[in-house]
């Protein structure tokens, strides 16, 4: 499977030098550092500062499992085909789990920062960017919208995919406009949109699958 410089060397050098930045300002850091936010930005959950370390270290340990999955998935000759996809995959993940450490100790240390806003309009992006290239996605026990039918069938996993690139398109613009102007009524819409979006590829897969079998596929 081959892989690119960026997502082989560039992607993991970025992982731990974030780390490394993490561990310089480790002891500035005071014995609680925020770690959630409610929609209004305000920090409601602390945790320990130890846990910096911890968020510091999950873009990397993302990048290892997600290198790890496609040789251990027993559909794993369906990466080749949607290899471009899973690697835009992990380095979205990555990235943003290396900016949500960032914030949590550049807020900790004292810097003002609108950390709802931000987060949301991030989660927006890569809910877009994972929603165009959802549909490249091919039939996979570990990386995409997997409901038993998806699982049973090519051609519903297929057309899953394609309303599930859609409805997590719909996701992203959702968030990005709550983050952008944080409005009570648009930020109320995201967990509407996202259940919504469950329920739908569930229930599109399901009925698929059953238009499928009856008719003999």
């Amino acid at each position: 499977m081959k892989t690119s410089i960026f997502f082989r060397r560039v992607l993991p050098a970025l992982t731990i030098i974030s780390f490394i930045g993490q561990l310089f300002f480790y002891p500035r850091l005071p014995k609680h550092i925020p770690i959630q936010w409610s929609s209004d930005g305000q920090v409601n959950t602390y945790g320990p500062s130890w846990m910096a370390l911890i968020l510091a270290a999950l873009p990397f340990a993302v990048w290892l499992l997600m290198n790890i999955l496609p040789k251990i998935d027993p559909r794993r000759r369906s990466y080749q085909q949607h290899i471009k996809a899973y690697h835009i995959f992990m380095a979205v993940i990555s990235l943003f789990l290396m900016a949500a450490s960032w914030f949590s100790t550049l807020t900790a240390i004292g810097l003002s920062l609108p950390i709802s806003s931000i987060l949301a309009v991030l989660l927006g992006i890569i809910f877009f960017i994972i929603g165009n290239y959802m549909p490249q996605i091919r039939s996979n026990y570990t990386f995409g919208i997997k409901t038993p039918w998806t699982l049973e069938d090519p051609e519903v996993w297929r057309k899953t995919h394609r309303l599930g690139g859609v409805l997590f398109c719909l996701m992203g613009l959702a968030f990005i406009l709550s983050g952008l102007f944080a409005t009570p009524l648009l930020r109320s819409i995201i967990p509407f949109t996202v259940i919504l979006s469950i329920v739908l590829t569930y229930g599109y897969s399901y009925i698929l699958y059953r238009k499928r079998t009856t008719s003999g596929k």
